[in-house]
């Protein structure tokens, strides 16, 4: 299992506590390739981005409307956080009881 977010994160960080045999992968350190990133979108649509950061809400308007692989790829704190990947290339975004519940029965 993989935990992808940032050092800083507080759910980030949550995570790693109830998931403490994952590897941890800082996306500002180690971002997703282009190719990864068009992968997620592909696959998980526009969830994936967190619009209730302060880092969306400091975009402007203009920045707000780029493709979102360019968003994603010019500011990956924009990711909900964590990103955990888990066996088959399954990702779940974000920390929500519901993925706890998953993460913990597996």
């Amino acid at each position: 299992m993989l935990i992808y977010g940032l050092k800083n994160c507080d759910k980030c960080r949550a995570a790693r506590k109830v998931l403490p045999n994952a590897n941890f992968i800082d996306i500002r350190d180690y971002p997703f390739s282009r190719i990864e990133v068009a992968s997620l979108i592909d696959n998980y649509g526009q969830d994936i981005i967190n619009k209730k950061s302060t880092t969306w809400r400091s975009l402007s308007e203009i920045d707000k409307q780029l493709p979102t692989a360019d968003l994603l790829e010019a500011y990956p704190a924009l990711f909900k956080r964590p990103i955990i990947k888990y066996r088959n290339d399954k990702y779940y975004f974000g920390w929500t009881g519901d993925i706890i519940k998953k993460l913990q029965s597996f």
